[in-house]
Formats: C-alpha cells, sequence, structure tokens
C-alpha cells in the first residue's frame, strides 16, 4: 500500500513540475510528417496532432505556417513530435515536446491500440496518448516563459545621470578644432561578440538561427548556393567564414558593423 501511494505522489510531482515548465511557451509547432511515416500528414496523423493540442488549449501552428512572434523567437514555441514504438500486433505511440534548445521536457504516457485498421490504430493510439495531455491543464503563463526572463535582464532601467553641476574650470574648456576632410570613406566599427560567447546553431526551414545561451536569438541565417556563406536576415548583411573564423558584416543604424561570432553548429 506505501509503495502505491509512493509511486502516486512521485507521478504528482513530475506532473506539476511537467505543467509548470509546459505553461511557460506560447505556441506548440507541428511538423507536416512524421518520422515514422512515409508521406506528409499521412492517416491524417499531422492533422489530429494539432486538433488534440487545440482541444486542450494549445496555440498549434504547422511548421510551414508559423507565425511572426515564433519567427522571431523560436523559444516561444514547443516543437511536437509523435514517437512509433509499434510491434507486429500492437500500434504504439507517444508524444514529446521539445523547447528551442532541444531538450525534451514533455513526454506523454504510450498509447496502445490493437486496431488493424492502420487509420484507426494511430487515431486510436494518438488520442490515448493525448490523456497524458490533457492532464497536464495547460494554460499558458508569460510570467515563467523563459523569453520574458531573458528580456528582463535586457530592459533593465539606466542609471540615473548625476546632479553635480560642472565646475567653472570644465565650462571655459575650449573647444577642439575638427578638420573637415574632402569626400570621407565609411569605416566599419568593429564590434565583439554581442552574447560575450557562444552562439548556438539551431536548424530552421532555409537555414539557422543562432541563440545565445538566455536563450535569446541573435541572427537568422538563410543559406545561399556558396559554402560558409549566409544571409543575415532583417540586418541586410553576410556571415562568411574567413580563415576559419565567422565573420559577419550587416548595417545597424546606417552603419556597417563588422564583427567575428563564435559559432557551434
Amino acid at each position: 500500500m506505501k509503495r502505491i501511494i509512493f509511486v502516486f505522489a512521485l507521478f504528482s510531482i513530475m506532473l506539476g513540475s511537467a505543467q509548470s515548465s509546459v505553461d511557460g511557451y506560447k505556441y506548440v509547432i507541428v511538423p507536416q510528417k512524421f518520422d515514422f511515416l512515409k508521406k506528409e500528414n499521412q492517416y491524417q496523423v499531422n492533422a489530429l496532432t494539432k486538433f488534440l493540442f487545440e482541444k486542450y488549449n494549445f496555440k498549434a501552428v504547422y511548421a510551414n505556417h508559423l507565425t511572426t512572434e515564433v519567427e522571431e523567437n523560436s523559444c516561444l514555441a514547443l516543437k511536437a513530435d509523435v514517437k512509433d514504438n509499434s510491434n507486429m500486433f500492437t500500434t504504439r505511440l507517444n508524444v514529446e515536446l521539445t523547447n528551442c534548445r532541444g531538450e525534451v521536457i514533455f513526454t506523454s504516457e504510450e498509447g496502445k491500440s490493437k486496431e488493424k485498421d492502420f487509420k484507426t490504430a494511430y487515431h486510436d493510439a494518438l488520442r490515448k496518448a493525448f490523456k497524458s495531455v490533457e492532464e497536464l491543464n495547460y494554460n499558458y503563463d508569460p510570467s515563467i516563459s523563459i523569453v520574458s526572463s531573458s528580456r528582463a535582464t535586457a530592459t533593465a532601467p539606466p542609471a540615473q545621470a548625476s546632479s553635480v553641476a560642472p565646475s567653472r574650470q570644465q565650462t571655459t574648456e575650449q573647444p577642439k578644432v575638427v578638420e573637415k576632410t574632402e569626400n570621407p570613406v565609411p569605416v566599419a566599427r568593429k564590434a565583439g561578440i554581442k552574447n560575450d560567447g557562444v552562439l548556438y546553431a539551431q536548424p530552421v526551414e532555409n537555414g539557422y538561427q543562432l541563440v545565445d545561451s538566455s536563450p535569446k536569438v541573435i541572427f537568422v541565417l538563410q543559406k545561399t548556393s556558396a559554402d560558409n556563406v549566409y544571409i543575415i536576415r532583417d540586418k541586410n548583411g553576410m556571415l562568411t567564414k574567413k580563415d576559419g573564423k565567422w565573420i559577419a558584416e550587416y548595417y545597424e543604424g546606417g552603419e556597417r558593423i563588422e564583427e567575428e561570432l563564435k559559432i557551434k553548429f
């Protein structure tokens, strides 16, 4: 009897932990095709997956129809996957949710079906697996979002300016004479790495997104026909590999910036 109570208590703790972590994400991304299927939305498994997430209060979107909010920061979303552990006699499915760092934060109980028809079996097993999703009682809470927590540090109020009046000696300082040059040539400002560390490349459609350890999306890269050359989206710039180093060149506020990035693919 004590063993049963202990197991139930442990399951309740694990379920509560999963719920709190899942509540920090605003969207669930559903792929057009799961690995165990031969083509997109075969047997309507992907459509049913999206429908069931929406049934249990999630905002589900297909991977090829992302919202602008998710495209700008993929860490607002969880990626859904369905794992097939079936054998000859039983269809067995699990639902997994993975965050933008590739960490699996939720795995459902296994849904089982002994139906012989493929579509019927997959739908039956999937609905049973989603019982665990229903028990999460999901409700988006932006206060525990990993995105909002990272932005909080980035938007800290600036320090108050000193109210001490300048001395007479300072106010009487002679102005510096700046010599004018004809046709000045703009020079790129060389900047250090914005996140003071490694950026992690996460695959997205047609390229990668580079995130720091917060995680915050720093750049979105789009592939080109050349190796080791990427377009920096929304920055009017390029990322190229020169002498073994990744160099980003782009415009910010009308100023051309050049910086070396440490990237882990």
